[in-house]
């Protein structure tokens, strides 16, 4: 069994100077243990956290500063020093596409990997904006990742992402959270039309955001994934530190550990999917 591990979807908050208003504004989320998730971390105190090897991580956006998100990769740069890290930053999916070719070269840094825009609930319709298709074929131009978080079960738009991929073969498309699983029909119907997308992958993660799924229904939708995704692009990862709503860091690892049924198992889906789609 290999101890090292890539962690593909990681948050690191620098509450000082940075926003967060979705954090810590007048109306922060309403999730318990919110003291812990907002306690400030390095890379090398996660570490010491769990038992395997963090031989790499891949930062995701987390609101440092929407209007100039450079500021975050900045920051990171300094927080995250003499780690093997990569980051994906923002950008408005829907924006006219000058303006989003401008964000993008805005974003200009050895450690981008892609953006993402978060696309849940009503917002999930900006994914149908005929601008989007612009944006994305520039995405695929500079080979940088489209990280979607949006409900699969919204089956309208899972189709659309669908149609971007068909367009755009060379699009990275990668779904965060498992695709937000609530109704689980047609949550496994969008997972099976965006399996048949060979350049989507899918990370399974997020697990403390859908409090509804008990134990046995979370087993069935890793079991649903790598049945219909394969082993070569299925992600485990933690969402650190928002899976401390029920686990911390080690627990969150040892779950996915017990979920594999081989050594290749294991090693795919913490290790080399994670290495091969980001290069980190």
């Amino acid at each position: 069994m290999s101890e090292r591990i890539i962690d593909p979807h990681v948050h690191f908050f620098n509450l000082v100077q940075g926003q967060y208003d979705w954090l810590q504004g007048n109306n922060p989320v309403p999730w318990p243990n919110l003291a812990t998730i907002k306690a400030p971390i390095t890379a090398a105190q996660l570490q010491q956290q769990t038992q395997f090897e963090l031989a790499g991580l891949v930062h995701i956006e987390a609101g440092y500063d929407n209007q100039q998100p450079i500021n975050e990769l900045y920051w990171l740069a300094e927080h995250l020093a003499g780690q093997n890290y990569k980051a994906v930053s923002f950008a408005h999916i829907n924006n006219h596409p000058a303006d989003f070719d401008a964000a993008i070269t805005a974003l200009t840094h050895p450690s981008l990997v892609g953006i993402r825009d978060i696309t849940e609930g009503a917002d999930a319709a900006r994914l149908k904006h005929a601008r989007c298709l612009d944006n994305l074929a520039l995405l695929a131009s500079k080979q940088l990742i489209f990280e979607a978080q949006f409900a699969i079960e919204n089956l309208a738009i899972t189709q659309q992402m669908v149609n971007y991929c068909q367009q755009l073969p060379h699009l990275q498309l990668v779904i965060n959270h498992a695709g937000l699983p609530n109704y689980l029909p047609d949550w496994q119907q969008g997972i099976s039309q965006l399996a048949q997308i060979a350049n989507c992958r899918i990370k399974f993660s997020g697990f403390e955001l859908f409090p509804d799924l008990v134990k046995t229904q979370q087993q069935q939708c890793f079991d649903f994934i790598i049945k219909h995704f394969g082993l070569q692009r299925v992600m485990f990862a933690s969402n650190f530190p928002v899976c401390q709503i029920n686990a911390s860091y080690q627990q969150c690892w040892q779950s996915h550990f017990k979920r594999c049924t081989s050594d290749n198992m294991w090693s795919q889906l913490s290790y080399k999917n994670a290495q091969h789609c980001y290069q980190v």
